[in-house]
């Protein structure tokens, strides 16, 4: 478990390290439809320049059982909404480490930006499983992965 987590750290580290990208760090706690309310999962995120995707790499620990995730979302709307409140959709997908699942994603988020470093997000994302190592190919299973958290964006 200690390897993947020097992995995980040395994979946010390269981000980070890359011209041009901005980047943030911060915690959210998901929602699963099919268990009710999840451990904690932290999540680098970061999205270059002009490049609407949001990628995420987030790990899971809960004691003997862990698990790693990329997400890769691509904000097709990204706009302001009312006051402070901003929206953004479109396509994504999901991966992840234990069970080894693949799958879409769409979420919809709402953030706010009370400092220009500081964002607040609510994210539902309806998602469809394509395959788990667990069950095989499971189309069509649906969930509903649902992010609330914090984000501090360094540019």
């Amino acid at each position: 478990m200690k390897r993947k987590v020097v992995i995980l750290v040395s994979l946010a580290l390269v981000l980070i390290a890359t011209q041009g990208f901005s980047w943030a760090i911060g915690a959210e706690a998901r929602l699963d439809t099919q268990s009710g309310l999840s451990q904690p999962s932290w999540m680098v995120t970061g999205q270059f320049p002009k490049i609407p995707i949001m990628w995420g790499l987030g790990a899971q620990f809960n004691g003997n059982q862990w698990n790693l995730n990329v997400t890769g979302d691509w904000w097709l709307i990204n706009q302001h909404l009312a006051s402070m409140v901003n929206i953004y959709v479109g396509p994504g997908f999901f991966l992840a480490a234990n069970p080894f699942e693949i799958g879409a994603r769409l979420p919809i988020g709402l953030n706010i930006f009370p400092l220009n470093f500081l964002e607040i997000f609510l994210e539902p994302a309806p998602a469809l499983l394509i395959y788990s190592s667990q069950s095989g190919v499971t189309i069509p299973d649906f969930r509903l992965q649902v992010a609330l958290g914090i984000r501090f964006w360094f540019k």
